[in-house]
């Protein structure tokens, strides 16, 4: 009995030093003033820093972080997956408890702004991840990333400050671009604790001159920036009812064609208007695979209140597929635009590389020579 007893109080003795171990190994309850903690009121693991990064060291950079984790009762935290975000992981197994906490230094190779992941699962396969950044950081995007703007009028881009690992940062916005003549701009607000929005206004002037520019945002100074470009265009040109002009007129507006026929053509007519004589120039589209639309005349000029022509020339080849297709004439003299449209249709086929006009000749060749043969043949006596 006395060798029983003994035994007894020696199993619960090392029971004790075991648990003691076990709680100075870094396993005891956190406290659950998580700093970063990204949980959801369902998810059955929650995780988060206990306290912020601890620079433990200058140069080279050396951190202590403060993890915990709990699951619900009668689970246990099975698993710590750390990515100290500069290319280290760490996997730590962990066993019989539902919270546990660790405590782990890292040393980086510079003092660039890393982002720590760690990653708890219990042994039910419930897992739930934090973050925290080395130092207070926030991103910087905006949107739309062009806007055209005609000279004198003004356009607005929506700036977003974001947070990073749930983390707050005070945020200072503003555009580092030597702004173009005429232009102001203006960010409403211009700061504030991630995360908000912004708005960016940009105002031209008339004098503004046209053309493609970038503006710069940044947020504290150079910390982030992210670019957007400005398109001033002219302000268009007001015209009276007597202003010089055109109109443009195609004539016929349907024509036939076969393959590798005589090319055919139509007329494209500029007639001018109130005295409208500058250079127009002409372009085609809507031409299928092996047709090609040409202009006798490009640019022409007509003479004021004058009519002139160009012919539209259209040619075609075997591999154009037999079809009608609409062409679209497009007349252009500065800021003036017209479009006319006619419609070819491609019939009948050939053989790629033997017009029928070969093929006809080459069938009558051969009748006559057929006919030839049979009367010069000598007749043989029965």
């Amino acid at each position: 009995m006395f060798l029983k007893a003994i035994h007894s109080a020696s199993t619960a003795i090392i029971a004790i030093i075991i648990l003691s171990s076990v709680i100075s190994m870094g396993y005891a309850a956190p406290t659950e003033r998580g700093i970063t903690a990204r949980t959801a009121d369902n998810q059955v693991v929650q995780v988060w820093f206990d306290a912020p990064p601890q620079l433990t060291t200058l140069y080279p950079p050396a951190y202590l972080f403060n993890v915990a984790a709990k699951t619900s009762s009668g689970l246990w935290i099975k698993s710590l997956h750390w990515d100290f975000g500069d290319g280290s992981t760490l996997d730590l197994p962990f066993c019989c408890q539902s919270q546990i906490n660790d405590l782990r230094a890292h040393i980086y190779k510079d003092q660039a702004n890393y982002i720590i992941t760690v990653t708890a699962c219990d042994n039910a396969g419930n897992c739930n991840d934090v973050c925290v950044s080395l130092k207070p950081d926030f991103t910087l995007s905006a949107s739309p990333s062009s806007q055209s703007v005609v000279q004198g009028q003004l356009t607005t881009y929506d700036v977003t400050v974001g947070s990073v690992c749930g983390g707050q940062s005070e945020v200072n916005l503003g555009v580092s671009s030597s702004p173009p003549p005429g232009v102001t701009w203006n960010l409403k607000p211009n700061s504030g604790n991630t995360p908000f929005s912004s708005v960016l206004t940009v105002q031209t002037t008339p004098s503004t001159p046209v053309g493609s520019y970038t503006l710069t945002i940044t947020g504290n100074a150079t910390i982030h920036v992210t670019m957007v470009t400005l398109i001033v265009t002219p302000i268009p040109p007001v015209c009276p009812p007597l202003c010089p002009n055109f109109t443009l007129s195609v004539a016929p507006t349907s024509v036939q064609i076969s393959p590798q026929s005589t090319p055919m053509s139509v007329v494209a007519t500029i007639q001018s208007w109130n005295n409208f004589s500058s250079p127009v120039a002409l372009t085609s589209s809507g031409a299928p695979t092996g047709m090609t639309v040409s202009f006798s005349s490009n640019p022409v000029t007509p003479s004021p209140n004058a009519a002139v022509t160009s012919d539209v020339v259209i040619s075609i080849t075997c591999s154009t597929v037999a079809n009608t297709y609409p062409i679209q004439i497009t007349a252009t003299s500065g800021s003036i635009t017209r479009q006319e449209t006619f419609g070819v249709t491609v019939s009948g086929g050939c053989i790629p590389g033997f017009p029928v006009e070969s093929i006809l000749a080459g069938l009558t060749v051969g009748i006559l020579s057929l006919a030839y043969i049979k009367r010069s043949r000598p007749r043989t006596k029965a």
